[in-house]
């Protein structure tokens, strides 16, 4: 009896042990519910005298705005939305003055924690003038590097930001940093208008822009895709393409043409492909 007791206890032991084994081992292989990362973001609109121009770029706002509401899960008041020009579809949005831009990255910036995600997106006109992109706004014009000081007072863990406008590359240099990813409509020597909107905002929820299949739609892939329909589309038209989409994700502050690229050339790319705008 008394050794079937002592033989009964090492089996409990055994057991035991085996069931915390199997617990720490599940615990460490198993991949821990996905957590999605809080975010705050800020659209801008310009001015834009082409009515047909206007009414993608409207379409390209409101589209982004439910993304990053709907999608994404940005709560509404981590939003800001900065328009053009009053019209009913940028309800209760305000109009994209230079100094709206700046108290309202001065109110996001107070509200916006180390280990957020931040977002911004430029969309519109602009002009290049003495080496300064100027975005196009009603009353004064606000200048790249004007925007550079006033995005330093975002302490984000990270940044994602987005200018589809003539000449965006001038920009990027003064906007590089540290966990940025930035991305142009075109080069600093394209300065016509861009339709980089009207294929990018769609692509970032086309599964069709989801590659490497897994299920996930990461900024690269959006990128990437967009830079083939602009392709597609300049092509079919028979016109010379006045817009390459540029990334610079590897802080050297000189973006990248061709950034899907980057596990042959070693530049802008990784980043990018690792960042996804909406959670698991």
């Amino acid at each position: 009896m008394k050794e079937t007791m002592i033989l009964m206890k090492k089996i409990i032991i055994v057991i035991s042990a085996g069931i915390m084994i199997e617990a720490v081992t599940t615990g460490a292989d198993s991949p821990k519910p996905a957590q999605s990362m809080n975010a705050c973001a800020m659209i801008v609109s310009g001015i834009n005298k082409n009515p047909n121009e206007q009414q993608a770029k409207d379409k390209a706002v409101t589209g982004l705005r439910t993304f990053l509401l709907d999608k994404v899960g940005i709560e509404p008041n981590k939003l800001s939305v900065l328009v053009g020009r009053p019209a009913p579809v940028y309800k209760d949005s305000k109009l994209s003055t230079a100094d709206n831009i700046r108290r309202q990255i001065d109110t996001l910036a107070a509200t916006i924690r180390p280990t957020d995600r931040f977002i911004f997106y430029y969309v519109g006109q602009a002009n290049v003038v003495v080496e300064k992109l100027r975005f196009n706004l009603p009353g004064p014009d606000v200048t790249h590097e004007q925007l550079a000081t006033w995005l330093k007072e975002i302490k984000a863990s990270s940044m994602v930001i987005v200018l589809d406008c003539p000449g965006a590359g001038l920009a990027v240099k003064t906007l590089t940093g540290k966990n940025r990813i930035i991305i142009g409509a075109c080069t600093v020597e394209q300065r016509y208008s861009t339709q980089f909107s009207k294929y990018f905002v769609p692509a970032l929820t086309d599964l069709q822009t989801d590659t490497d299949g897994d299920g996930r739609v990461s900024v690269l892939e959006a990128l990437t895709f967009t830079a083939r329909q602009l392709d597609d589309s300049y092509r079919r038209r028979g016109l010379v393409q006045t817009e390459t989409p540029i990334l610079e994700d590897n802080a050297d502050g000189v973006p990248s043409l061709q950034p899907w690229r980057y596990r042959e050339n070693r530049l802008d790319g990784l980043a990018a492909s690792m960042c996804f705008l909406m959670p698991e």
